[in-house]
């Protein structure tokens, strides 16, 4: 352990940067507000939404207050503007990695509020509980397929503080639910920090939501009015409380990033022109600021504002400036706006004819070789699941991204592969709904296969889907889907061709998810009562059914506050019933994947410490209970394990590893050995992103998949064979 953490210290806090220092920060014409509120949208310039239709209420805030033409994010890409906006600057930091690989210690907005007695909250769109210290909710992303979260640390910003790694700040960062119980009683804070999910925020969310596109087109416009909606209905809400005609009071909404790297005001090349808004409750109405400004602006505006010191390059008052013009009182009687309705913008359903391709073999490493696997199109491939009964059948399933110019270049579907004793092949399958589709594990038995994963439907809700291979074609069955706000399947096992299981998760109308187990019994699928012990929330990633009275689910159950720790439930045959696990101390632990053979079974995931970052988690059940497994310490400050296979005795699992050198990630696999799992060398074909996210054993062999990229996803297929039969 001791080496990540030396690790971990090295990379995030020898951060270069050069700004002014901490200093007074004092203009007349800004003058105190009782009630900040900042809302912060994704990833569209200025002119993608100021006059697009797709973004009516955006549009009517700008008319009807205040617009700033010349502001500007301050780099690229998320974090660090997000970091740029409470603390000055961005440190450096130059990705969208966990907060404690980009931590700062340094102060920050919130520690200046802190140490002036100022109130303050984070409202966390996604987030399930009040200091919440995970990096994503829900916790299975950043894998393959990959899989956006709802909440991402990345979008908040106050955790990459040092400052703010303490439990009143934890404590102070909520879910947005909060924010409507505050807004009733009139017990708001001063500073109120927003921040929609990935869904609301026009950034992009599948599975929970389409993609992004390209601005203007379908998919995009479709995302852009979904994000609009959300905002004219928040923004109501705020400017309809009590509290809002009662005293001086603004909504800044602003976009993080924009499209190009025009920057303004310490923060050239900058992060491109992007909307500011104003909403004042007796401030400005109808006017246009055309003077430059940045997020330095802002931060420096409410430091000047609430009489706070200034912080980095808002003390460059020569070259930042303050909005003054946007948040000068004038007298202005308050008003309650009104959430308007965006347009519906639909979106094209693919139908592609893609080529195929293959990728390149590369040398082998401890046994484990890259074999060539088929690429769907010239776009994103990624597989996620592998399953096999024997060295001449295995198929592994996953995601594709067409590209043929009749195709929605913005969509996502499925992929099936197959393996049959001498070479990889792409299976046709179908696709359900406009344009989402992903299948995320696959089971085997005999002739039959199944795989699992998501769909949108036609009112673009995320439901389960499973598609089942009858020795001809894929076909799309009927499952039950009885989440309100959606519901998905992770992962597949099947004892025979009448016996199979799926776990996963579904989301209930308060927004809370739960546990969702599914059974085939050879004539229909049907949703088997599960356990959720966790108070805020529950979530099946991994599932391994080893005999009729012998099935295996692992996941995460959340409580009231954190640590969150793993679930797992078993199957007896009449009944599933939770089986206490480890805890952890301080982190957060999550199980991905399980196996196992006769009375023994491994499961692996991760742990996420805010001090001691990421790093892998091994579990064993054996003689009657779950206990730890040692790993050798990692030189990562973040690696994740996925998936666990048996193969003649042997207990192997994979995942991924950030390397620092490279700044990136390289696959990981691991065995057991005495005293514990250790690192095996295998193939990292990319000198970018490398993941490995299932593994499976084939008679003896090995075989996992995942993607590696250095620009589009490509299939990443390993093999592992002793005497190096098969699959070259």
């Amino acid at each position: 352990m001791q080496r990540v953490v030396t690790t971990l210290l090295a990379v995030v806090l020898v951060l270069p940067f050069a700004s002014p220092s901490v200093g007074a920060a004092t203009n007349p014409s800004i003058p105190r507000y009782d009630h900040i509120f900042v809302i912060i949208e994704e990833n569209h310039g200025l002119t993608d939404v100021i006059g697009n239709p797709a973004a009516p209420n955006l549009n009517a805030l700008a008319k009807q207050f205040g617009l700033a033409t010349s502001y500007f994010g301050v780099t690229h890409p998320s974090e660090p503007n997000y970091v740029a906006v409470l603390g000055g600057s961005s440190f450096g930091i130059a990705d969208d990695n966990p907060y404690f690989m980009n931590a700062v210690a340094r102060p920050s907005l919130i520690s200046q509020l802190d140490a002036a007695g100022i109130s303050w909250k984070a409202y966390l769109q996604g987030s399930p509980h009040p200091g919440y210290t995970g990096i994503c909710y829900p916790v299975r992303c950043n894998g393959s397929p990959d899989i956006d979260p709802l909440y991402v640390s990345k979008h908040d910003g106050i955790q990459n503080f040092t400052t703010s790694l303490n439990p009143p700040d934890w404590s102070r960062q909520v879910p947005i639910e909060q924010l409507d119980d505050d807004l009733a009683s009139g017990q708001l804070p001063t500073f109120n920090y927003v921040i929609p999910d990935e869904c609301h925020d026009e950034h992009g969310d599948p599975p929970y939501c389409i993609d992004s596109g390209d601005p203007f087109d379908p998919q995009d416009q479709h995302l852009v009015a979904f994000g609009d909606r959300y905002l004219g209905q928040l923004v109501s809400r705020i400017t309809s409380a009590d509290f809002w005609s009662k005293g001086n009071n603004v909504v800044a909404v602003i976009y993080d990033e924009g499209d190009d790297n025009a920057g303004c005001c310490d923060a050239v090349d900058g992060g491109g022109r992007v909307a500011a808004v104003m909403v004042t409750s007796h401030g400005p109405r109808g006017i246009t600021d055309n003077t430059s400004y940045n997020h330095y602006s802002l931060l420096q505006t409410i430091q000047m504002s609430l009489g706070l010191g200034c912080l980095q390059f808002t003390c460059d008052v020569a070259n930042v400036k303050p909005l003054a013009p946007l948040f000068a009182i004038t007298g202005s009687v308050a008003v309650a706006t009104q959430a308007l309705v965006p347009p519906d913008f639909p979106t094209p359903t693919p139908t592609p004819s893609e080529p195929v391709t293959f990728t390149s073999n590369t040398d082998s490493s401890a046994g484990w070789h890259v074999v060539k696997a088929p690429r769907f199109g010239l776009d994103d491939n990624s597989l996620g699941g592998v399953a096999a009964d024997g060295p001449d059948n295995v198929w592994a399933v996953g995601n594709f991204v067409p590209d043929a110019p009749s195709t929605n270049p913005d969509a996502t579907l499925s992929l099936a592969e197959h393996f049959d004793g001498h070479q990889w092949a792409i299976t046709p399958t179908p696709n359900a709904g406009p344009n989402f589709n992903t299948l995320f594990d696959a089971a085997v038995a005999g002739q039959r296969a199944w795989a699992v994963g998501v769909h949108l439907d036609a009112n673009f809700q995320r439901r389960a889907l499973v598609e089942a291979w009858d020795g001809t074609a894929w076909h799309i069955v009927d499952v039950p889907t009885p989440g309100a706000l959606g519901d998905m399947l992770f992962s597949v096992s099947a004892v025979s061709a009448r016996d199979v299981w799926a776990v996963g998760q579904q989301q209930a109308a308060d927004s809370r998810f739960s546990t969702l187990i599914e059974h085939w019994d050879g004539d229909r699928w049907s949703v088997v009562p599960s356990v959720d012990p966790g108070t805020t929330g529950n979530s099946l990633f991994g599932i391994a059914a080893l005999g009729p009275r012998n099935v295996w689910a692992v996941g995460q159950r959340l409580g009231g506050s954190d640590p969150d720790q793993a679930l797992i439930e078993h199957w007896d045959g009449n009944a599933w019933h939770v089986v206490p696990s480890p805890t952890h101390g301080t982190a957060s632990a999550a199980l991905y994947g399980v196996a196992g053979a006769d009375d023994t079974v491994w499961a692996v995931g991760e742990l996420i410490d805010p001090r001691q970052g990421g790093r892998p988690l091994v579990e064993s059940f054996v003689d009657g209970r779950w206990r730890d497994v040692p790993v050798q310490p990692l030189d990562s400050p973040w690696a994740t394990l996925w998936g666990v296979a048996v193969s003649e005795g042997a207990v192997w699992t994979v995942g991924n590893a950030f390397t620092v050198a490279k700044g990136d990630f390289d696959t990981l696999v691991m065995r057991d050995g005495h005293p514990a799992f250790g690192r095996v060398a295998a193939p990292s074909p990319s000198s970018g992103v490398n993941i490995l996210a299932g593994i499976t054993s084939a008679g003896g062999e090995l075989w996992s998949v995942g993607h590696f990229s250095h620009g589009p996803r490509l299939p990443l297929i390993e093999h592992h064979c002793p005497d190096m039969r098969g699959g070259e």
